[in-house]
Parts: structure tokens; C-alpha cells; sequence
């Protein structure tokens, strides 16, 4: 699910048919082992003018993807009608999404060593948008509700343990390119900057600043949040508990 809607059995691929067959699976993958109704499936399918044909072509693509999981052969995975729906029955840590909900709660419950390496791990089970390739925007933002802010506070979570196990100068490259995906983050600003700030670049931890001043003011009207002013200041103030600070929310 953690990008384009793919399945494989001991390592080959399965054909999972066309966008609609496989927004079907993607559906049935969100809750797995839960009765999913025919009729939710139509209306994720087409929202507001389904054909008459609906129900059938659904039906259809349940039977394909049925065939593909019985010829995959391991058992591991069925297909079931239950009376007015039809229901994904597998081991949830089959399933990227909820693999990666499993690490992050292992993750918030360890230390920063360990945390680190986990929460390395749920991230790069990520290859893209999730169900990148079979939904669009308001169906994703449905089906996907939380994902892409679990794996945001992820990321950060990640860097702040990073930071606090003194590994500045390894992160600047990483929290650079987050930072330019996702210039309005102020978050992620305050972490790059205190890298840069720790990595003995106070210079570029203030040119950070100002390039991000100068974008929300220019693109949104916005000043930088008050945590990333106080940040600000205190670089500039070559402030000591900047050595062992991590930026507040």
C-alpha cells in the first residue's frame, strides 16, 4: 500500500489487473480480516455516477484477484464472500501499512538506539504516496487517514533521536532534501538548522532561517513560528544549550 498497489508470493509479483481491480484489493487491504461491503467498494470505485453494471464489474474484480491469490499457492492469503461484502483474510504484518504502524509503536516505546534503527526501518517500507498508482486525492485521503502524518512524526521523531545521540554532521544531507520537499515545514527547518548549528555551520543555520523568513513571508504572508525565532535567537547568541536542545513543537 506504501505506494504503487503491489502483491508478491516467495518473491514474484503478482498480476493484480487493472487500476479499478487493484483500488479493490487496496480497499480490502485497509482493514484486513474486516467485512468490507460491495457497496462501499462501488462508491470508492466511482463515487457519484457508478454504471448499472457496478456491483457486477466489482464482483468480477473479486474473482481475478480471488484467481491470483489461489494460483500464488501458499495459502497465506483469501479472498472470502461474507454475505453483502467480501473480506481480505491474511496476517496484518503482511500488509506495509500495517507493518510500519507496528514498528512505529515498537519505536515510541524504546530507546534512542533502538528507536532509530526501527523507525529506519517503517520509513523505508515507504516507495511512494500510499496507493500512489489506484486512488486520487479525496478516496487517498479516506482510505490513507493518518498514514502521511504517522510518517511525518516519524521523520521528525527520527532526526530528534539522531540529534540527541550526536550524530549532527551525518544529517544535514537528509533534513537538506526534506527541507526542500517540504520548504513550509517549520519543524523540519528547526532540525536542519540545529544540525548545521551542531556540524560547526552556524552560518548556514542562519542563512536556513532567512531563505524560510523570506519564502512564508513572500508565498503565504506568514511569519516563521515563534519556536523557530527563539532558535534564531539563541544561534545567534551562540547560546551553550543549543549543544543539547532539540527544538520544541
Amino acid at each position: 500500500m506504501l505506494g504503487p498497489v503491489q502483491a508478491w508470493a516467495e518473491g514474484r509479483p503478482l498480476d493484480l489487473g487493472e487500476r479499478k481491480q487493484r483500488m479493490v484489493l487496496a480497499v480490502l487491504l485497509v482493514e484486513p480480516s474486516q467485512l468490507v461491503l460491495l457497496d462501499r467498494l462501488v462508491d470508492l470505485l466511482w463515487r457519484e455516477e457508478p454504471p448499472n453494471s457496478a456491483r457486477r464489474i466489482v464482483q468480477a474484480h473479486v474473482s481475478r484477484l480471488r484467481t491470483a491469490f489461489l494460483q500464488a499457492g501458499d495459502g497465506a492469503v483469501a479472498l472470502v464472500r461474507r454475505g453483502p461484502g467480501y473480506m481480505l483474510s491474511c496476517d496484518p504484518e503482511q500488509i506495509d501499512a500495517h507493518r510500519f504502524r507496528a514498528l512505529l509503536d515498537l519505536a515510541w516505546r524504546s530507546a534512542d538506539t533502538d528507536k532509530v534503527s526501527l523507525l529506519r526501518q517503517a520509513l523505508a517500507l515507504w516507495r511512494g504516496p500510499a496507493l500512489a498508482d489506484v486512488a486520487t486525492g479525496s478516496v487517498r485521503a479516506e482510505l490513507c487517514r493518518g498514514l502521511e502524518e504517522a510518517r511525518l512524526a516519524a521523520v521528525e521523531e527520527l532526526f530528534e533521536a539522531e540529534l540527541r545521540l550526536g550524530r549532527d554532521g551525518q544529517l544535514v544531507g537528509e533534513l537538506s532534501d526534506l527541507v526542500a520537499r517540504n520548504p513550509y515545514h517549520q519543524r523540519l527547518v528547526g532540525l536542519l538548522m540545529l544540525a548545521l548549528y551542531r556540524a560547526g555551520r552556524s552560518a548556514d543555520a542562519l542563512g536556513v532561517f532567512a531563505s524560510t523568513r523570506r519564502r512564508l513571508d513572500e508565498e503565504l504572508g506568514l511569519e516563521p513560528s515563534t519556536q523557530l525565532k527563539q532558535l534564531q535567537l539563541a544561534m545567534l547568541r551562540s547560546d551553550p544549550s543549543l549543544n543539547g536542545q532539540i527544538p520544541a513543537e
